[in-house]
């Protein structure tokens, strides 16, 4: 499912991103469901284009010595329709919208991987 192209956003236009990157980039606008600290969804705003973003942290509990793997998912929005319709989905079926960047912190990983999935920048990790 194709989302509009976030084409002002410094995210977008990096050649490459880090977690870094996205350290105090957003600001929260709405927060969407229970308060918990394994998933949380909410309705972001990169402070300096202004662009919306629909934001998931999941943390998947595996149970096996902490370092859970942790993903955070962010798909660019401009309407209250399309808000509503990520509202709607699962963690799994977010996952077929496009653009989106995605930071994904696998269990045996040093660091997050932060990259776009679908679309035309030059940072993109699957079209």
């Amino acid at each position: 499912m194709n989302m509009k192209f976030p084409t002002q956003c410094h995210l977008w236009q990096a050649e490459r991103l880090s977690p870094q990157d996205l350290y105090g980039c957003f600001e929260s606008v709405e927060e969407f469901g229970e308060e918990d600290t394994h998933f949380r969804r909410a309705l972001m705003r990169c402070k300096s284009c202004g662009q919306l973003y629909y934001y998931e942290f999941y943390e998947w509990i595996d149970w096996e010595g902490g370092n859970d793997p942790q993903y955070r998912t962010w798909v660019p929005v401009e309407s209250r329709e399309e808000i509503e319709e990520l509202n709607k989905t699962d963690h799994i079926s977010l996952l077929k919208y496009f653009p989106r960047l995605q930071s994904d912190f696998p269990r045996d990983a040093t660091e997050a991987k932060v990259f776009w999935v679908g679309g035309e920048s030059g940072n993109q990790e699957v079209k």
